[in-house]
């Protein structure tokens, strides 16, 4: 494999300038002699994962991905044969770390004794680095492959006029398997700050279910659903929105004068703490897709967010305006290790997953718990596609 290093066209005197003139956020950052150095990412796997594959726990091949906090530089490397990615040019600053690793099918067969794609992935923020002295080491977890995931999320509002339109929000829910799925029994909603660290649950303030019994709303191989804000045509109300009147399923709260198009599904509301639709913030947010069993009761936290059991996450995508502010994400790196979006408000922008491979016709969206990796930004919303 050729290595190779990726960075932002940044010019070199405007560097300097700024690490003169420029403090981090957290504390002040030592210069050295020379601005620009190299420093070593070791990567480690201390699941059954690398060591049945490689005998050792150091991970080869691993995408090591470092982002300045304070600077618009990044950078892009892989692991060697020691597990350790060199990454040179660096300037001192805070970085936000993100890794990801794919053994691919035939190479978990041989090894492992199963036909799968394993993933595992790995972040870090805010990690002070300032010298080619400094080393870093991460640790990576896997993740489980998913059918159904969320191929594209459109929260960034339309652009005026008029001005601040965002109740043409819309989720498109994707099957990147072989088989049928069904969305019985599966809740959606967007997780609260400040609970990334809890090993058992995610906490939301908002939560809405499918409806079904079980086999009710199929899915088919890729196959996409639609889930909307407000199922309408919202160009009736701004030129630069959508037709949303035709999706599949719809947000309704029943505890307001809530938007209601009854040719369309509405989903059924578990949790809701404010607001008069389920707004997804148009600058940060995580939306959280989970799998319940049927009859499953959920409880709530001390200060009244409904709590979906982590292992019954499916899939979770974050995004965040400033693509730096690793520090404060929501989820934790085993649901998302990364962050996507990275625009201003009421750009009529979407996020939506890159295509990973075409298999019988079938587009195979990216999936390795990583929104860094997995997501681009769009232009203009493309509901009902994943081209």
């Amino acid at each position: 494999m050729d290595f190779y290093l990726i960075k932002r066209t940044v010019k070199g005197l405007l560097i300097l300038g700024l690490l003169i003139s420029l403090n981090t956020c957290q504390e002040s950052i030592t210069h050295t002699e020379t601005a620009q150095f190299a420093v070593e990412v070791s990567v480690y796997d201390t699941s059954y994962v690398t060591k049945g594959i490689t005998q050792d726990t150091k991970v080869i091949g691993a995408n090591v991905q470092l982002f300045s906090v304070n600077y618009d530089i990044s950078y892009q490397q892989w692991t060697d044969g020691r597990g350790i990615a060199v990454i040179e040019g660096l300037v001192p600053d805070y970085y936000n770390i993100s890794v990801q690793m794919t053994y691919p099918e035939d190479t978990v067969n041989v090894y492992l004794g199963f036909i799968q794609e394993i993933s595992l992935v790995g972040s870090m923020a805010s990690q002070k680095i300032q010298g080619s002295g400094d080393t870093v080491s991460l640790i990576l977890k896997p993740v489980p492959r998913v059918s159904l995931i969320l191929s594209e999320i459109y929260y960034n509002g339309a652009l005026p006029p008029p001005g601040y339109y965002f109740h043409d929000q819309f989720t498109e829910i994707y099957n990147n398997s072989a088989a049928v799925e069904y969305l019985d029994n599966y809740v959606i909603g967007n997780s609260v700050y400040g609970y990334r660290d809890d090993p058992e649950f995610v906490h939301f303030d908002h939560l809405y279910k499918f409806p079904g019994d079980g086999t009710d709303y199929p899915v088919e191989p890729g196959q996409i659903k639609l889930l909307a804000q407000d199922a309408i045509n919202h160009l009736e109300n701004n030129e630069n929105s959508l037709d949303l009147s035709n999706v599949d399923f719809e947000y309704y709260n029943r505890l307001s004068n809530d938007v209601d198009n009854p040719f369309v599904v509405n989903m059924i509301q578990l949790h809701h703490e404010f607001g008069i639709d389920f707004l997804y913030s148009v600058k940060n947010d995580a939306i959280v897709l989970s799998k319940l069993e049927p009859g499953e009761v959920l409880s709530y936290d001390e200060k009244g967010h409904i709590l979906v059991p982590k292992a019954r996450v499916v899939d979770g995508v974050e995004y965040k305006e400033d693509l730096t502010n690793y520090e404060f994400k929501r989820l934790s790196d085993d649901i998302d290790a990364g962050l996507t979006g990275g625009m201003q408000m009421y750009q009529g922008k979407s996020i939506a997953r890159k295509v990973f491979k075409v298999i019988d016709g079938q587009n195979i969206l990216m999936d390795n718990n990583n929104s860094s990796l997995d997501f681009r930004v769009q232009l203009r919303p493309t509901p009902g596609s994943t081209d």
